[in-house]
Parts: structure tokens; sequence; C-alpha cells
């Protein structure tokens, strides 16, 4: 074991000084904005849900820039960014949590799940492939962090939540793909359902009433973590949340899936990597073989496939385009790992945080005036410490929605999974570390 693990991080070691190699020798025009490229006239529908969708008023198709000719937004961190402290419940042990503003409070969503037992050890079986859980604001708007000792020992920001034991948060399509809650399936192998993103918002009425939609493919994965299935399918997944039908604070929104397949194996995943609504349209980007593509839909067609727009040779087009095709490919929209796509107001700039393609707590930050790009090169802001595991840190995310939504400064929370050795038992120990970022 212990061979393995030097190999292991030796290979990530060389992996990461051959990227930040190639980094170091990119060219100045893949870090500057030229003259800005306007989208086209979207088609949006006459009629759109009751409530309050995300975004302007359907039918105003507002150009999507930043200031024209200020040319690109290189981000710098103002002081070294500060680890407050874990995110988390002690009664769960779990990795890769992104979060998600649901009406007065924050929604999480994570991957694997175990369940631990008063003495901090952790039981091998159940494995739940998701969970959700809440946490708290504070009255100003920030996340009701409380103090701690120990940064990487103290839990400050507490989740809380009743996940079921049998099913995951988001479902099985049933035992014809996979039996639950972890996704086994009687060959041995396994799929995996596992949220690269937290549900994406797409209305909310007055009465708090809202609707989010979340992309997971159907990862087909071997006992040795490899993959079975190139390029899988897709599933859609709505999540409604309707406050006056809780029975208490830990009662947790429905997810339900709208289509087994949406995105077929051998297409793009479009939001499976990265998702957000900005200026009237839901952004969606997927990636195969660590490049990117985008799609747009205005919010309330989410689930017509019809309503889609795709960029394709520098255009929206409502044909799709297949996988590999040329002009397809949005350069340096990533860093090529984990990461969370956000409207950065106070450089008016489309925003990227996340890791890379290789294990570990490197975190990057990337922009662009209009989110097909141009895109900046992505600049390293942050390493946080590693656990003693192989995989000893991994899944970067920021936070938008644990910003206040009238700070004056330009902040931003972010997370990891961090992996010990186990303490106490013979599982592995995940912990999230929340990180404060303030730039410049």
């Amino acid at each position: 074991m212990d061979k393995w693990k030097k190999r292991l991080s030796s290979a990530i070691d060389q992996g990461r000084a051959a990227l930040d190699k190639r980094n170091s020798q990119g060219t100045a025009s893949s870090s500057n904005y030229p003259g800005q490229q306007q989208p086209i006239q979207g088609n949006p529908s006459s009629a759109a849900p009751q409530g309050q969708p995300v975004g302007p008023p359907q039918g105003q198709d507002q150009p999507v820039q930043a200031n024209p000719g200020s040319g690109p937004i290189i981000p710098k961190t103002k002081r070294e960014p500060e680890i407050l402290g874990l995110v988390g419940d002690p009664s769960l042990n779990r990795d890769s949590g992104g979060s998600v503003r649901f009406g007065d409070r924050l929604l999480w969503t994570y991957r694997d799940t175990q369940l631990c037992n008063s003495d901090g050890s952790v039981n091998m079986l159940p494995i739940i492939t998701s969970t959700a859980s809440w946490s708290d604001y504070e009255s100003d708007g920030r996340p009701k962090i409380e103090r701690g000792r120990d940064p990487l020992n103290s839990v400050i920001l507490r989740q809380y939540g009743k996940n079921s034991h049998d099913e995951s948060f988001f479902p099985s399509p049933g035992k014809h793909l996979c039996h639950s809650p972890a996704g086994n399936r009687d060959d041995g192998t396994r799929i995996a359902l596992w949220p690269n993103q937290p549900p994406l918002v797409t209305s909310e009425t007055n009465d708090g009433n809202i609707t989010a939609y979340t992309w997971v493919p159907a990862a087909h994965i071997n006992q040795s973590l490899g993959v079975e299935t190139e390029n899988p399918s897709t599933i859609l997944y709505k999540t409604e949340y309707h406050p006056s039908r809780f029975h208490g604070r830990d009662s947790l929104p429905k997810t339900k899936i709208v289509a087994e397949q949406f995105w077929k194996q051998g297409e793009i995943a479009y939001g499976a990597y990265g998702t957000l609504v900005h200026n009237g349209y839901a952004w969606l980007w997927g990636q195969w073989d660590h490049k990117t593509a985008l799609a747009r839909v205005r919010p309330h067609e989410v689930e017509n496939r019809g309503a889609y727009e795709y960029w394709v040779h520098g255009r929206w087009t409502r044909d799709m385009p297949k996988l590999g095709q040329d002009g397809v490919e949005i350069q340096n929209a990533n860093a090529g790992g984990q990461g969370t796509y956000f409207f950065n107001k106070h450089w008016n700039a489309y925003t990227w945080i996340g890791g890379d393609i290789f294990p570990g707590a490197e975190t990057y930050v990337c922009t662009a005036p209009e989110p097909q790009g141009p895109w900046t090169q992505a600049v390293q802001i942050y390493t946080g410490p590693r656990g003693n595991h192989a995989l000893g840190a991994y899944s970067v995310q920021a936070h938008p929605d644990m910003v206040p939504r009238n700070s004056t400064k330009n902040e931003m929370y972010i997370t990891y999974t961090k992996n010990d050795e186990a303490q106490k038992g013979e599982i592995a120990g995940y912990t999230t570390p929340l990180v404060y970022i303030e730039f410049e």
C-alpha cells in the first residue's frame, strides 16, 4: 500500500509539473479580450411558468458583455486565503459538496456518503451515492459560522437535514440500471450517480417555491474506479421546494427524474460540468476528454431539448454538435478539474474557480466577458493542505451564494474535500475545509 501511495503521489506531482510548464508557455493572446461578441437573438417562448423566473423578463435578450475595451481581468488575492474551519454534519462522512441558496438557507449536495458512529468511526455500509443538507445564514446574509480553535478539526458551519438511507438524493432510475442507494449492478460494476454541481435554480415564486435542475452522468465504473462506459448518458433531475409543505427544519426538498437519458451516451453532457443562470439564460458547460463546450436555454425551458442552443464555430445554433466536432471547444474556460461558474459583479465578468485535472487542493480562477469567452488563462490563487490519504484532496468548489448579495467586497468562499486515513475504525474520513478569499 505504501509503495502504491508513493507511486500515485509521484505521478500526480510529475503531471502537475508538466501542466505548470505548459501553462507558463501559454501565448499572450489566450489572456486577452478581443472585440466583444454579441449573442444572436434568441427565440424565447411567449409563455413563462407562474412565479418569478431567474433573470430579466422573458423576451428581453440582453447583451452578455463586460466593459468593452476594459481588457482582461487577471484576478489577484488581496491577502493569503484563510481556512475558517470545517463545514459538516458530524453524523455523515461524505465528499464533494456544492451549495446553492434555497430561500433563507443554503442547500448542500454531496456525493458518496457513509454514516458515522457517535465515536467518530465510519460504517462501511450503506454507501449512498448522494445526500443533501441545509446550513443557515446570519441576519447579514453571511454563513452562520461558529468559532473553532483548530480550523482543520473544528466544524464551524453546521449542516443538518434528514436523508434517506435507502435512496440517494438524486435517485436511481430503477433496478434496470442499478440498485439503490449505492448504484451497484449485478455484474459487480457500479453506476455512480455523482453530482458535479448543486441544483441550478431556475425559478422562485413570491411564496418561496423553488424549482431547480441538475444534470448527472450515469458514470459506469468498476471496482478499481476504472471507466466501463465512455461518455455515458446523462440524467436530468428536477428538485422542487415548497416551504409551506415542510414538516420541520430537517425536511429536505424532493428530487425526481425528468429524463433518464436527457443527453444520450456519446453526446456532450451539457450542464454536468457547470451551470449558471444570468441575463435571462441558463448557461450549461459540458466536458469531454478535458475539453469544454457550452449550451444555453431559457430557464423555463430546461426540460425541452428543442429549445437549446449550442456554441459552435463562434455562433449560436440549434443544431447539437457531435462529440469531438471542430469549433466546439471553449478555450481556457477552466483548469480542467471540478469547479464552479458564477458572475462576478465587481469584475463584471463571468468567472470560474476550481481545481486542475490532478487530485489536490490547488485552486485556480479564470474570467471572461461572455460565457463563451474569450477566457483568460487560469491562474493559481491558493493551495490548501491535503490529507494523509493517497488521494488527500480534490473537488474544489466555489460558493457564490455564501457571499451577501449587497457585499461591497470582492470576496468568495471555497471548499474542497480533504481525505485522511482513519483515526478510529478502518474507513478513511472526509472533511470539507471552508476557505475565505478576498480579491483586489
